[in-house]
C-alpha cells in the first residue's frame, strides 16, 4: 500500500515550502521515535504516539498508542474511524487526512499549527472556575481522600487479618474486607507451587515480571513477533498481560470454539445485511467456503478491494502480469543462461523471516538472470532498469547519443560521422553533430520498440503507447494478502508439498487463482472435537480483538 506524505514547512520570508514523500505499508505511525513514519520533533509526543491505518476507500482508522489518547478534530479519543479532512493534533504538529490521489491508497498532510491557534485553544480549555476560587483547598481534600482510602483499603483488611474476632463484621462490609487481597484460584498447572507466592511475585505489591515466567518457560518461544505485530496493540507486551493467573483452574487463556460460536452460530438470521459467511460454529461441519480479497481500484484511483467466494464461477485475478506457471515448472526443464534447468516452487517463492507468508517476487533477484533487459549488441552487458519506464527512454537515448558523438560505431548503414573514429578532444561541426544525434534518436526509437513490444517487456507485461506516443506499461497490482481476515502460516505446513494445495503445474495463465478452498483444508483439519484429524478451533486461523481493519 502506498501513502503520500505531503509536508508543509512555513518560512518567514518565502511563505511555505512543500515536500512530498512515499511510505509503503498498511499503517502510518506517528511519534518522536526514529523508527516512526512521521517524526514529531516535540517532547510532548511519545516515542510511539499514534497510528493511522488505511481502511480504503478514503477511510482511515486512528488509534492512540498511549493511555492519554490522541486529539482528533478537537476531541480526545483512543480510537476512531475518520475520513478525508479530519485532523490529528499532537503537540504543535497537525496531520490532516487527505483523499488519496491517483496511484496512492492513502494520503496525509503534515504541517505546524499556528501559534495563535494554539494560544486560542489553551484559553478555551482553561477552567473558568478553579478550586481556589470555589473556596476549596486541594491539599486538604487530597489528604482527606488519602486517609479514607488508607483506612478502607488497608486498615480494615489488615485488622480482619490480624484480629479474627473482627472478621464477622469486616467480611460483611460492602466496600472493604479480606476479599480485596484474595485474587482467586491459581491455574491447574501452577498448583504445585501455589503456596509459595514468591515463586512468581518477587516482592510485596509487585506484579509478576517476565523474568519469573521465563525461569520455568525458558524454552517457550515468544507468541508475538515484534517485526510482524505492533506490540502496543497487544498491551504492554508483558507475559501477564495475556496470561493472567488466579482466574480459576481451567486455563490461563481460553481457546475453545464456543468463545466465538456462541455468537456466530446462525448469526445471519439475527439481523439484516449480515452475510452468510459469518455463520460459523465448527470448522469441520459448519463453516462456509473461503472468501478471497481481490485487489481493485475505483474510477478515481482509490484502492477498493472486492471480496468474493473462491467458489464464484469465473473468478480471476487482474494483476496485469503475464506468467505461465506450467512453462516454468515443466518436468523437462526450461532454458536458462547456463543451459536447461528444472525449476520448483522454491526457486522463486521464498518464505519471509517468520515463515508465515512468502516474500514478494523481485525482478532483479528472481527473473533477471533469464530475462535480461539488454537493448544493443555493442552494449551487451548494459541493461535498462526494471520498473522505471521514464528512465528507460532516457537511458537508451543517452547510450546511442554517446555512441554517435564518440564515433567508431561499426555499422554499415550508419552515417559517416558516426562510423568515423575520432581522437579524444577532436571536435565536430554543428552539422555533423546534428546528423549524429538524428541517427542516435532513430536507433533509440528502434531499440525502445524492441524492448516494449518485442522480446522484453511484453513477455510479462501489457505494454502500450500513451496519448503522447510514448511507451508505457500497465501497472502490476498483486495482492499482498488474499485472506486479510485470517491467519495462515506456511511455516506450519512446511512438511507438505506445494502441489498439495496449489495446482500451479497445470496453470498457463497468471490470472488463475491458485488458492485452495475449504475442502482442501478439511482433508487434514476438523473441528474442535474432530478425531483422526487436526482439531482446529476458531482462533487457530482467526485472531481475537484484532481491530476493525481485520
Amino acid at each position: 500500500m502506498r501513502w503520500l506524505i505531503r509536508k508543509i514547512t512555513r518560512q518567514a520570508r518565502s511563505g511555505a515550502a512543500f515536500d512530498e514523500d512515499i511510505h509503503y505499508g498498511d499503517v502510518l505511525t506517528l511519534g518522536r521515535g526514529a523508527d516512526q513514519a512521521i517524526f514529531l520533533p516535540d517532547l510532548r509526543a511519545a516515542l510511539a504516539h499514534a497510528r493511522v491505518t488505511a481502511l480504503g476507500p478514503g477511510q482511515y482508522r486512528i488509534e492512540s498508542l498511549i493511555t492519554a489518547g490522541v486529539r482528533v478534530n478537537g476531541s480526545i479519543v483512543s480510537s476512531t474511524t475518520a475520513g478525508p479532512g479530519s485532523q490529528i493534533d499532537i503537540g504543535t504538529t497537525r496531520v490532516q487526512l487527505l483523499e488519496p490521489p491517483r496511484d496512492f491508497e492513502a494520503a496525509v498532510e503534515v504541517s505546524q499549527i499556528d501559534k495563535a491557534e494554539i494560544d486560542a485553544q489553551d484559553r478555551a480549555r482553561a477552567p473558568t472556575l478553579t478550586l481556589t476560587e470555589a473556596g476549596l483547598r486541594k491539599r486538604a481534600a487530597s489528604w482527606s481522600l488519602f486517609i479514607l482510602v488508607l483506612v478502607l483499603a488497608l486498615g480494615v483488611p489488615l485488622a480482619a487479618h490480624y484480629v479474627p474476632s473482627a472478621r464477622p463484621l469486616t467480611d460483611n462490609l460492602p466496600i472493604a474486607s479480606r476479599m480485596q487481597w484474595e485474587t482467586g484460584s491459581l491455574a491447574a498447572s501452577h498448583h504445585f507451587f501455589g503456596k509459595e507466592c514468591t515463586s512468581c511475585h518477587l516482592g510485596g505489591f509487585v506484579s509478576v515480571q517476565d523474568a519469573s515466567c521465563r525461569s520455568c518457560h525458558q524454552n517457550t518461544p515468544g507468541h508475538a513477533d515484534p517485526a510482524k505485530f505492533d506490540l502496543a496493540l497487544l498491551g504492554d507486551g508483558r507475559c501477564a498481560f495475556c496470561h493472567r493467573d488466579h482466574n480459576g483452574v481451567d486455563a490461563l487463556v481460553r481457546a475453545d470454539q464456543e468463545l466465538c460460536s456462541d455468537c456466530h452460530q446462525n448469526l445471519s438470521s439475527r439481523g439484516d445485511g449480515i452475510p452468510a459467511q459469518l455463520d460459523v460454529s465448527d470448522f469441520g461441519k459448519d463453516h462456509p467456503g473461503f472468501v478471497v480479497t481481490l485487489p481493485a481500484w475505483n474510477s478515481s484511483g482509490a484502492y477498493a478491494p472486492v471480496r468474493a467466494a473462491l467458489s464464484t464461477p469465473g473468478i480471476r485475478e487482474g494483476s496485469g502480469l503475464k506468467f505461465p506457471h506450467d512453462t516454468h515448472l515443466a518436468a523437462t526443464g526450461i532454458r536458462g543462461p547456463d543451459g536447461d534447468e528444472t525449476l520448483v516452487c522454491a526457486s522463486c517463492h521464498r518464505p519471509e523471516a517468520g515463515g508465515a507468508r512468502l516474500q514478494p517476487i523481485q525482478f532483479e533477484s528472481d527473473c533477471q538472470r533469464c530475462h535480461q533487459l539488454t537493448f544493443s549488441v555493442r552494449g551487451a552487458d548494459r541493461q535498462v532498469q526494471h520498473g522505471k519506464v521514464a528512465e528507460i527512454g532516457f537511458a537508451v537515448q543517452e547510450f546511442f547519443a554517446r555512441e554517435a558523438l564518440e564515433g567508431g560505431f561499426d555499422q554499415v548503414d550508419a552515417p559517416t560521422i558516426v562510423r568515423a573514429r575520432r581522437r579524444p578532444g577532436q571536435s565536430i561541426t554543428p552539422q555533423e553533430r546534428a546528423e549524429a544525434l538524428t541517427w542516435a534518436r532513430d536507433q533509440a526509437t528502434t531499440a525502445l520498440d524492441r524492448l516494449f513490444d518485442g522480446r522484453a517487456c511484453s513477455e510479462c507485461h501489457t505494454s502500450f503507447r500513451d496519448e503522447a506516443g510514448a511507451w508505457n506499461v500497465k501497472p502490476v497490482r498483486v495482492a499482498g494478502s488474499w485472506f486479510p481476515r485470517s491467519d495462515f502460516s506456511h511455516r506450519k505446513h512446511d512438511t507438505m508439498n506445494c502441489a498439495s494445495c496449489h495446482q500451479a503445474e497445470t496453470s498457463s495463465d497468471s490470472s488463475d487463482l491458485l488458492l485452495p478452498d475449504i475442502d482442501n483444508c478439511r482433508e487434514c483439519h476438523g473441528g474442535e472435537h474432530a478425531r483422526g484429524k487436526v482439531p482446529s478451533t476458531c482462533i487457530s486461523c482467526h485472531g481475537f480483538h484484532t481491530g476493525d481493519a481485520r
